[in-house]
């Protein structure tokens, strides 16, 4: 996958690539993202009291169509978003896929996240697939947001065979939102 090495900039935060030096950092914020998932999934700690859920570290840095952005708020790390340059429901179609998306939760509810994901969708135009656990509900209600401001109106949308809701639309590139 190729790389944009610059980084977007808004309103106190920034979205830039991970750094090799920063692959420990991004593992753990992925550890609070995953116990954000027990809320309304079945995940356990192992021993080590760390997840393992499907090897997700693991198979983050094998995965060379995954491109990680580290999300900084005033300098701090917030989250971050895993990109993937081939979705899973497209074959034969280049298609962005949302693979992960994190904001910690103190940085929640202040438009960062919208921003950052506005910036995610700039940084990569083309069509996109956006997928959300059934579960998780107030993931699906921040991506249809998101998604349909991003554009001027609500996203195309369909259900894979677990239930889970995807968004599909076509991400003009910079600036489409005016935001």
């Amino acid at each position: 996958m190729s790389e944009t090495s610059d980084v977007s900039r808004g309103d106190g935060w920034t979205l830039a690539p991970v750094l090799p030096e920063e692959r420990p950092l991004l593992e753990r914020l992925g550890e609070l993202y995953l116990y954000d998932f027990t809320g309304f999934a079945p995940w356990d700690v192992g021993e080590d009291g760390l997840f393992d859920h499907e090897g997700w570290a693991r198979g983050l840095w094998a995965d060379p169509r995954h491109t990680a952005l580290l999300i900084r708020v005033g300098g701090k790390p917030a989250g971050f978003a895993i990109v993937s340059d081939r979705s899973m429901f497209a074959a034969g179609v280049a298609t962005w896929y949302l693979a992960e998306f994190f904001v910690m939760r103190r940085y929640r509810r202040l438009g960062i996240g919208a921003a950052v994901a506005r910036a995610v969708f700039d940084r990569y135009p083309g069509p996109w697939h956006v997928l959300q656990m059934t579960e998780n509900v107030a993931a699906q209600a921040f991506w249809r947001r998101v998604i349909g401001n991003y554009l001027g109106h609500p996203a195309d949308e369909f259900t894979t065979s677990q239930g889970n809701p995807v968004q599909t639309f076509t991400a003009p590139g910079a600036n489409v939102s005016g935001a």
